[in-house]
């Protein structure tokens, strides 16, 4: 009942056009039916393939940014939907034990009330029966990897992920999930904390890749 008298005030509109959406509608029609067929990848600076559902460009950076810094939580739910669709498409599902996430500074996160990343991989896990796992903390604040350069970007997240829970990461399988993947290198910072604290294997998932093919 509070959720249709909220779709009343406030009602859901299409992450990617802003179309007004029909109930349960994630994103409008047109804007589904462009959703890529073959999803995207790129190679990491560790070698491994990051794979997203979509090129970050036009419309998809322009919802992404919304979502990151205008607070529209709501998104979440078809970009949930388009990653767990990448999964099945690279039949990874049978791949991974659990599922985490690229975390924020304390200051970060209190800035945006919420870690974009997070929500995402909370979608994967339930919807593939899997746990989602806080593995990961940033133990100091840096600067926005987008205001910097391509070998400023690397230096920027050297030493600034540590493992959290280290006993349930030896030996396990993870799915490691951000939001955009430009350079790859906050990815394989965080690869490497996880690989040095005893993973098994990490694998890579963003809802978007810059530069992707």
């Amino acid at each position: 009942m509070i959720e249709k008298i909220l779709s009343v005030f406030f009602p859901n509109r299409c992450p990617y056009c802003g179309e007004l959406l029909k109930a349960g509608m994630t994103e409008c029609e047109l804007c589904f039916r462009e959703f890529p067929s073959c999803p995207k990848k790129m190679v990491l600076p560790v070698g491994m393939a990051c794979v997203a559902p979509f090129a970050y460009e036009a419309k998809i950076r322009d919802s992404l940014i919304r979502y990151k810094f205008k607070g529209r939580v709501c998104y979440a739910k078809s970009y949930i939907k388009a990653v767990c669709y990448t999964v099945e498409y690279f039949s990874m599902q049978d791949s991974f034990d659990i599922v985490t996430f690229v975390p924020l500074s304390v200051k970060r996160r209190n800035e945006r009330g919420f870690n974009q990343s997070e929500l995402i991989a909370k979608g994967i896990a339930m919807h593939f029966g899997k746990e989602c796992r806080t593995l990961l903390r940033k133990v100091r604040h840096n600067h926005n990897q987008h205001d910097l350069g391509l070998e400023e970007r690397k230096e920027n997240v050297r030493n600034v992920y540590a493992a959290c829970h280290g006993e349930q990461i030896r030996g396990m399988r993870i799915l490691l999930v951000d939001d955009i993947a430009t350079t790859g290198n906050t990815l394989a910072e965080c690869s490497r904390v996880l690989l040095a604290s005893g993973a098994d294997s990490v694998q890579y998932l963003t809802i978007a890749i810059a530069g992707a093919v």
